[in-house]
């Protein structure tokens, strides 16, 4: 069994202090495979100590230096795509082709985004007789979650150093092994003590914020931990800039291509076996092409049945089976396909069978929940009202996506979409454009220019002519 008990303080890999320790599973396989630390009070002030010395020269950097330490980290991950992959495999469960183009491959255009916006980021503005500079916000904590653990991190990472700031992150508990190539990435490619890592449990976490030396926290995670982290940091009026889930609605219009817009719905749907904010788990099919649709997304949904990785913990694999179960006694829910289990030849591991239900209920826990697993729910719609009340009708608002041929129509339906970002047609993620939702779904931006300016305030000079 592997051990990981180390932190990255002031540049340096060095053991934790703390001796609290959890064993963890694999997801493929459900056996036992590591025993890991988590840090206490004295690492993370060792950290936050370190992140206020290199905070002072750091800060005063230009865009040039700045850039110059981010494409380096960019870089060094490029170089390292196949352990990142490997790790995460391992770790999350997600399929390693898929591990490499977007685990791996994804905090690389993060990164390279924040390098082309830095200099705008950086830019004074004049407004009549104003000069508005950005200033770093000083000293950020930044707690990350376990489901893309390098992307997280980097979009938290990139953007505070475009910035100015230095930071403690706290990456996940369940993903060591990722944690400990991220370490190696970033001591290589970093100056001393502009990101520290103390890799911990939610006690760790709380520690982080509470720490006085904390400027401002970005948390990225479940809307349970979103509310602790937003309570905490309030009691110290801190800053605090939350990313959390979402129940993202999939829009098939009655003139799109259903062949190529479900299959791409449901692409979205079961992405990391659906461990992902912006999957598309909710499909809004006009009622006049339900039941062609539901026949093909079932038949899509069956294909994936032995594609997709598991879930990433017995927590997790059970907290999905349970929503499954209670959509299956819920008279207004219909199973297409799936059901609760292990699908056949996957009984080893956290595998989940690819479950679609429809529903004729949108307050059913099955359409307003987050189940992060590979679960979808059809919806019928009548008109662009009805299906307008259905999209936005959750504590949700992170993504949404649009399939149709009429470019006016589509842009109506958008611009009463309650989502931080929607694709049309396919469009590709956008690594340099702003993302974050509304409601329920966080408060705060990541990615390019808006992600730096999280981590900026505006500061006004006023000149007298």
């Amino acid at each position: 069994m592997n051990t990981y008990s180390v932190a990255l303080v002031n540049g340096k890999i060095t053991k934790l202090k703390g001796s609290r320790s959890t064993e963890l599973a694999s997801p493929l396989t459900g056996l036992l495979d590591r025993r890991i630390y988590h840090g206490d009070a004295e690492d993370v002030s060792a950290a936050v100590s370190a992140a206020q010395r290199a905070y002072s020269s750091w800060s005063k950097t230009d865009g040039a230096a700045r850039r110059k330490v981010i494409e380096a980290l960019a870089q060094t991950i490029e170089n390292r795509a196949e352990a990142i992959a490997a790790a995460i495999n391992s770790e999350v469960g997600t399929p390693e082709k898929i591990a490499l183009a977007v685990q791996a491959g994804l905090p690389v255009n993060v990164l390279r985004g924040f390098a082309h916006d830095l200099d705008l980021a950086l830019t004074d503005e004049t407004i009549a007789h104003s000069t508005i500079q950005y200033r770093p916000l000083g000293v950020v904590a930044a707690i990350t979650p376990w489901n893309y653990p390098l992307h997280q991190a980097m979009a938290k990472i990139g953007a505070a150093l475009a910035a100015g700031c230095t930071l403690v992150l706290k990456p996940s508990d369940l993903t060591p092994k990722t944690n400990a190539l991220i370490m190696e990435m970033l001591a290589e490619t970093t100056p001393p003590g502009t990101v520290n890592i103390v890799p911990g449990d939610a006690t760790t976490g709380a520690e982080l914020i509470a720490h006085a030396g904390i400027n401002a926290v970005s948390f990225t995670g479940s809307v349970k931990g979103g509310r602790s982290v937003a309570q905490a940091a309030a009691k110290a009026l801190k800053p605090c800039f939350l990313e959390l889930g979402g129940k993202s609605a999939g829009i098939l219009l009655d003139d799109a291509t259903p062949a190529v817009a479900l299959k791409a719905i449901v692409n979205s749907g079961f992405l990391n076996s659906g461990q992902t904010c912006t999957a598309l788990t909710r499909i809004l099919v006009p009622n006049t092409m339900l039941d062609e649709a539901t026949a093909q997304i079932g038949n899509l949904a069956d294909k994936m049945t032995h594609r997709l990785g598991p879930m990433i913990s017995q927590e997790q694999y059970d907290r999905v089976q349970g929503f499954i179960a209670r959509a299956q006694q819920d008279d207004a829910v219909t199973l297409v396909t799936g059901g609760v289990g292990h699908p056949d030849g996957r009984e080893d591991g956290y595998y989940v069978r690819p479950t679609v239900f429809i529903s004729r209920d949108p307050k059913a826990e099955i359409v307003q929940q987050e189940v992060f697993g590979p679960v979808l729910v059809i919806m019928g719609y009548d008109n662009d009202d009805d299906l307008i009340a259905l999209a936005n009708g959750t504590d949700y608002g992170l993504a949404a996506a649009v399939w149709g041929s009429d470019t006016t129509r589509i842009k109506e339906i958008t611009g009463r979409l309650l989502a931080g970002q929607i694709d049309v047609n396919g469009a590709l993620f956008n690594p340099r454009a702003p993302f974050g939702g509304f409601n329920c779904s966080g408060s705060g931006r990541e990615m390019g220019l808006h992600g730096i300016r999280e981590f900026q305030r505006p500061v006004s000079i006023q000149q007298k002519n």
